[in-house]
């Protein structure tokens, strides 16, 4: 949805980066409210998540304005691949075949899926900031295993990141080639409220539960699950392309999960 809100609509990536971390914010805090969550907002691990958060939200919201989808989505995750593969091999000092040969087995999938048919230009600032936004998640994703509250800490992430966020906008000069749209706009606030606070949520409530290693690669069917929301949705075929790809993804995400005997 962020996507779609400022490639298909144009909208002002500063616009769409503080409607997305705003509606994040205040759905958590609904969330909270309604379940009666406690709620401790200043932490040193909760400035640590909102720094990593920012960082990303930041990084994928301008990064978008001069990459296509596929090479965007192949950098986000091929960076967060070696972040948290290197925070295992740095913590376990020794991670199992089997997951490294997943997630290569994976990450194949994924690049099959999403690299663009024919010519295309790499933007360099672009580039970097998709890494940037990248090596900011897999440090979020890292930091969320030692979470007590998933809501708590990602409440905490949101509400702290909107002066971030707002500060880092005011020191940027003003853009005018971008437009104002209402579906844009309602893009990225259901961006925030629903996949990025709700869904960061969840995310934040596994982490905990499963290794590392496991985690990043399980990230790579995110790309998957958006191309199937396509294909049910919006009617659009079903490509030998996918098929293969689903294979290789699925195939290469449950040799990581798998327990040897």
């Amino acid at each position: 949805m962020t996507r779609a809100a400022l490639a298909s609509y144009n909208m002002d990536p500063e616009l769409v980066l503080l409607l997305r971390v705003s509606a994040g914010a205040i759905t958590l805090l609904l969330v909270c409210y309604l379940r009666k969550y406690s709620l401790k907002i200043f932490s040193n691990l909760h400035l640590k998540t909102a720094a990593a958060l920012s960082l990303y939200l930041i990084g994928f919201s301008y990064a978008f304005t001069g990459l296509e989808t596929g090479i965007g989505v192949l950098i986000q995750f091929g960076v967060v691949q070696l972040v948290m593969f290197a925070s295992s091999f740095h913590s376990d000092r020794q991670v199992p075949k089997n997951k490294s040969i997943g997630a290569i087995i994976a990450f194949t999938g994924l690049i099959y899926l999403l690299w663009p048919s024919g010519d295309f230009t790499l933007d360099m600032k672009s580039s970097v900031l998709m890494a940037i936004a990248g090596m900011a998640w897999g440090i979020y994703s890292i930091l969320g295993k030692n979470a007590e509250s998933a809501i708590s800490a990602t409440t905490a992430s949101f509400l702290i990141s909107i002066p971030i966020c707002l500060i880092f906008i005011l020191l940027l000069p003003n853009n005018t080639g971008f437009s104002w749209s209402n579906t844009g706009a309602l893009l990225a606030i259901c961006s925030g409220a629903i996949t990025s606070g709700i869904g960061y949520a969840l995310w934040y409530f596994i982490l905990p539960k499963i290794p590392s290693t496991n985690a990043a690669v399980s990230q790579l069917s995110v790309p998957l699950i958006s191309a199937a929301g396509g294909m049910i949705f919006m009617h659009e075929l079903i490509s030998l392309k996918f098929v293969l790809s689903c294979a290789l993804v699925l195939g290469g995400i449950a040799i990581t999960i798998w327990k040897p005997k």
